[in-house]
């Protein structure tokens, strides 16, 4: 009896393990979930892929936004992420967009996956325009914005915007 128990308790185990790993490996990466009430917004309108990272830069915490808008634009989407209700530049925190209209320009930065990305640092005049990151996938332009500190070092906000590109996965 006990010959035939070994072989059930391994063959059990193997099921389990392999149920186990089939589901892990079956999961996509989700955006973040900060995303959702935008994503509600845009999706059905949108004919162009949406990328979205599953974490959000990490100078943002996700606890700390308060609103996701969606918004079609005439060449794609952008979605943009706010600290409270829009009203002043101040509750901006970060943007999230593609167009179908691919702009050639020299890249300055690589992302993980060998894909050429352009990186514009924060710039201040009167007031000042988040750190960028733009790069072509698939014959869409996708753009990452986020406001940043204007002190911080340009190699930080690379640094910064280069993770979250890493970070985005397909939101369909």
């Amino acid at each position: 009896m006990l010959v035939f128990r070994a072989p059930a308790t391994a063959l059990t185990v193997l099921v389990l393990a392999a149920a186990l790993f089939s589901g892990a490996a079956g999961q996509q990466p989700a955006p973040a979930a900060v995303f959702r009430p935008a994503l509600d917004q845009i999706r059905s309108q949108t004919h162009l892929p949406i990328l979205l990272p599953t974490k959000l830069p990490s100078n943002l915490r996700e606890n700390d936004i308060k609103l996701a808008v969606g918004e079609i634009r005439k060449d794609g989407y952008f979605i943009s992420l706010f600290f409270a209700d829009p009203g002043s530049n101040a509750n901006y925190a970060a943007g999230f967009g593609a167009s179908s209209r691919v702009f050639r320009e020299s890249t300055n930065t690589v992302l993980a996956n060998g894909r050429a990305a352009i990186f514009r640092p924060i710039s201040c005049g009167g007031s000042c325009a988040p750190a960028n990151l733009w790069w072509e996938q698939n014959g869409v332009e996708y753009n990452i914005q986020v406001k940043l500190r204007s002190n911080m070092r340009e190699s930080d906000q690379r640094r910064i915007l280069v993770e979250t590109a890493n970070a985005s996965v397909s939101a369909r």
